[in-house]
C-alpha cells in the first residue's frame, strides 16, 4: 500500500467522533463557523473533522473541547 493511498484511510473511529462532533454542536445550537471561532480553527477543518474525513491532532481536541467548555475526556467520552 502506498503512502497515499494509506492517507486516505481514516479509521472508522474518526466517523463515529465526527458525529458525535455534530450531535454535541447542535445540541448546544452552534454553528460550525461559532466553534471554529471559539476554538481559534478554520471552519472546513472543522467540517472535515465533522464528517470523519479528517484525523484530528491532541493538541486540536484540547482547543475544540475548550470552545465547548468541556474536557476533553468528555469530548471523548461517546458510544462509537
Amino acid at each position: 500500500m502506498s503512502k497515499r493511498e494509506r492517507k486516505k484511510e481514516i479509521p472508522a473511529f474518526c466517523i463515529e467522533f465526527g458525529k458525535h462532533l455534530r450531535a454535541l454542536r447542535v445540541e448546544n445550537d452552534l454553528s460550525i463557523e461559532e466553534i471554529a471561532f471559539k476554538a481559534g480553527i478554520d471552519a472546513q477543518n472543522l467540517r472535515k473533522y465533522e464528517l470523519g474525513k479528517q484525523e484530528m491532532k491532541i493538541s486540536m481536541l484540547k482547543r475544540i473541547a475548550d470552545a465547548f467548555g468541556i474536557t476533553t475526556s468528555e469530548l471523548l467520552s461517546f458510544d462509537d
